[in-house]
């Protein structure tokens, strides 16, 4: 349902929640969460001119959250990388008989639920949901440093 950029572009944060007060570079970032560097570069270029994000220059620079990931909730992060959906149009080509009217509906519903879902959502419940999946599998190469 998330396009691939909104997708990249949690990765990313995630990965810089986890690093806490670290920078993170763009190719380590990039390895870690198997992201296009160049694609990888654009989106938090996109998250810092959103206030998602700061950039350090420098042999010890790179990218860290430029506030507490409780602030920033998931609508922030897929405006930010221009994933706009309520500008959604239905897939439907007709909306002219019953049945097309109540796909469309259900389809508007869907829109609504996840713009509800990505309003309410913050980065750090995301972390959290991360820290408890790794817990439960294991998982100690996962976004650990």
């Amino acid at each position: 349902m998330l396009q691939r950029r909104t997708l990249y572009a949690l990765k990313a944060l995630l990965e810089l929640a986890q690093a806490q007060e670290a920078l993170r570079s763009v190719p380590r970032i990039a390895q870690r969460q198997q992201i296009p560097a160049a694609m990888l570069e654009q989106i938090l270029l996109q998250l810092r001119h959103a206030g998602l994000v700061v950039a350090q220059r420098g042999r010890a620079g790179g990218y860290g959250l430029a506030q507490p990931a409780s602030s920033i909730c998931l609508e922030q992060v897929a405006d930010a990388v221009g994933e706009r959906l309520q500008q959604a149009k239905s897939s439907l080509s007709h909306e002219d008989n019953a049945m097309d009217q109540v796909l469309a509906m259900l389809e508007r519903r869907l829109r609504c639920s996840l713009a509800k879902t990505l309003r309410e959502t913050t980065l750090e419940d995301l972390f959290l949901d991360l820290r408890s999946w790794q817990a439960i599998l294991e998982d100690d190469n996962a976004l650990m440093l």
